[in-house]
């Protein structure tokens, strides 16, 4: 049970979640009509940018004794690595702001940052689950998306409603965090990217 909560927490962990935004809004919104190699490059830039370079510097941090896992069990080993998080996504924001993707898609990438930046002033006071924020997350931006695109890709809802159930619970049995921690995560993930995905709209009429 352990070796599958382990599983769950690396496979959603929180590095990927704007790597499986990109895929799923290339995927279900009028961005599928973009080239593969087009596509390509977008997933690639915001899998180095949110991923491989901020997890090379936690595994650094490691090394060099600085944090005592990969995991970051204890809450001020996260200071640096939500530093680090914050300019990683505000880079790839920049990077498809460059690569002139819609508002609404740097929109979700801004509400991510707000999201970190609230949960590194958090951290100061009490750890809240970043497994949970990223999940929240990532199910924030599919429901604020589809209701301003007018889609309704409702068996993504119920993949992504299930993961963030089984990453919550991971993250309990684990013993990583407590239920209010997980649950808190989850709601400042949510609301962060949901709220940016609805101004991104209104911004449309401004």
């Amino acid at each position: 049970m352990r070796l599958l909560a382990n599983i769950i927490s690396g496979m959603f962990h929180p590095l990927l979640m704007v790597t499986y935004g990109v895929v799923l809004a290339l995927t279900f919104t009028y961005l599928v009509i973009y080239p593969f190699t087009m596509k390509l490059l977008l997933v690639g830039c915001a899998f180095l940018s949110t991923a491989v370079i901020p997890g090379g510097f936690i595994f650094l941090l490691v090394k060099r004794g600085a944090a005592t896992d990969m995991e970051l069990a204890r809450r001020q080993e996260r200071i640096v690595p939500y530093l680090i998080f914050i300019m990683s996504v505000m880079f790839c924001a920049f990077y498809m702001y460059k690569m002139m993707l819609p508002f609404w898609f740097i929109s979700l990438l801004l509400g991510v940052c707000v999201a970190l930046i609230l949960a590194l002033l958090i951290n100061f006071f009490w750890k809240i689950s970043a497994h949970t924020i990223g999940i929240g997350g990532l199910l924030g931006g599919i429901m604020g998306i589809a209701q301003t695109h007018f889609i309704n890709p409702y068996w993504v809802f119920i993949c992504v409603i299930i993961i963030a159930g089984l990453v919550g619970s991971a993250r309990i049995f684990l013993k990583r965090h407590t239920p209010i921690q997980v649950y808190a995560g989850f709601c400042l993930g949510f609301i962060c990217t949901f709220v940016a995905s609805f101004l991104s709209y209104i911004y449309l009429f401004i």
